[in-house]
């Protein structure tokens, strides 16, 4: 979003200064008269309106407060119009952060590529009125300001736009799915779609030019559920779009004929050679099971043995929670998953005591919000001597 909104200004007659993370992509912007920077900082020197748009809240923090970062640059009376979607309590912790004297406008948009090739966003603001009167030659260039209220409410809106979006989407998905096991054809289910209640997914879904990719989505997703709200159909949306074959397409992919027919249910038992076979291959270290657009990982109990099958670190459970997760990690890796996948954990040890050593390992893997549901289990013993813990993972994957 950040090039469409960089040629819109420079469209405009603006004078446009630019820094990306990815050098390459300010190349096509410096062709059409963007001058570029060679820094955060270096990109924000002397501005009056700086419009920042990143994929995620580390990355502001990167780009405004890491080194060489713009915050350093920022000069009194000048506006930062953060147009990322994060989470509110993010975007206040950045306004409480910047030097005094500088304005902060939370501004995520409604809209995509070709909405901000057009200049008709809808923008969502969340500040002052006098920020929002500040940036306001500049903003009107791209769309429509809607000004929410004060800080962290221009996220807080546009969260709540987000799960609308994903929740139609994915409902389209199930419609379409439920027509094609019916053999109703797919455009006419469509055209009744269109006249209903889904009728804007409809047409989100069909329109060309769209670019919000699934991965992004499913993102604005688990930030609107960090609060402890029921939201049983933004959670089933955000499962379908863990299970997308293609996690960098644009959202409309999750009603592709292929996602919503889906496949026949596969079955595979695995051991990935870029993970040392469990005890000379007498067991599958993982159970694969493909069905529609995903597939579930059902990973064997893992206990922290060595390539030759040792018992790792004897007794002890934090030095042996690393070894395990080692192993988990490179399972799924191997079958294009990480930690962020995980639904479930189970965990088998042989004494609670031990739960601090191998809870500290958890947390600083699994860094999702939520994080994945969790059993743990207490035994009398497990079957290799030495060993303290097992854990069995289950996780959702795209398909290979």
């Amino acid at each position: 979003m950040g090039t469409p909104i960089a040629r819109r200004l420079l469209a405009g007659g603006n004078r446009v200064r630019v820094w990306n993370r990815s050098p390459e992509r300010s190349e096509p912007l410096a062709a059409v008269g963007a001058t570029v920077a060679a820094s955060p900082s270096a990109a924000v020197d002397g501005a009056e309106v700086v419009v920042v748009m990143l994929a995620d809240a580390g990355a502001v923090e990167t780009v405004l407060f890491g080194p060489d970062g713009a915050a350093t640059a920022l000069r009194p009376g000048t506006v930062v119009v953060q147009m990322s979607t994060i989470g509110p309590d993010e975007v206040r912790a950045v306004a409480g952060r910047l030097p005094a004297g500088v304005y902060l406008l939370d501004a995520p948009v409604g809209g995509s590529v070709n909405a901000a090739r057009a200049g008709t966003l809808v923008i969502f603001a969340g500040g002052t009125a006098d920020a929002v009167e500040r940036a306001a030659p500049v903003l009107g260039q791209l769309g429509t300001v809607r000004h929410c209220g004060p800080i962290g409410a221009g996220a807080a809106v546009k969260l709540v736009a987000n799960t609308g979006l994903v929740t139609a989407v994915a409902a389209l998905h199930d419609a379409l799915a439920v027509a094609a096991a019916l053999g109703v054809d797919r455009q006419t289910a469509l055209d009744v779609l269109d006249r209903g209640a889904l009728g804007g997914a409809v047409g989100r879904a069909t329109a060309s030019g769209a670019s919000f990719a699934v991965t992004m989505a499913a993102k604005d997703a688990r930030l609107a559920l960090r609060r402890p709200v029921p939201a049983p159909v933004l959670e089933a949306a955000l499962d379908l779009m863990r299970a997308a074959p293609d996690q960098d397409a644009d959202l409309s992919s999750l009603v592709s004929p292929d996602f919503c027919e889906g496949t026949l249910m596969r079955l595979t038992l695995d051991n990935p050679e870029s993970v040392a076979a469990p005890f000379g291959d007498r067991f599958a270290h993982v159970a694969r099971i493909d069905v529609g657009g995903g597939a579930l990982l059902m990973l064997a109990g893992q206990v922290a043995v060595d390539d030759d099958g040792e018992v790792v670190a004897p007794g002890d459970a934090g030095a042996q929670a690393e070894r395990i997760f080692e192993i988990v990690g490179g399972v799924l890796a191997a079958h294009g998953a990480s930690f962020d996948d995980v639904l479930h954990v189970r965990t088998f040890m042989t004494d609670l005591a031990d739960l601090p050593a191998y809870a500290a390992v958890r947390r600083r893997l699994f860094t999702g919000t939520p994080p994945p549901a969790s059993t743990t289990v207490e035994v009398s013993r497990l079957f290799l001597p030495g060993a303290v813990l097992e854990v069995e993972v289950t996780a959702v994957v795209r398909s290979r």
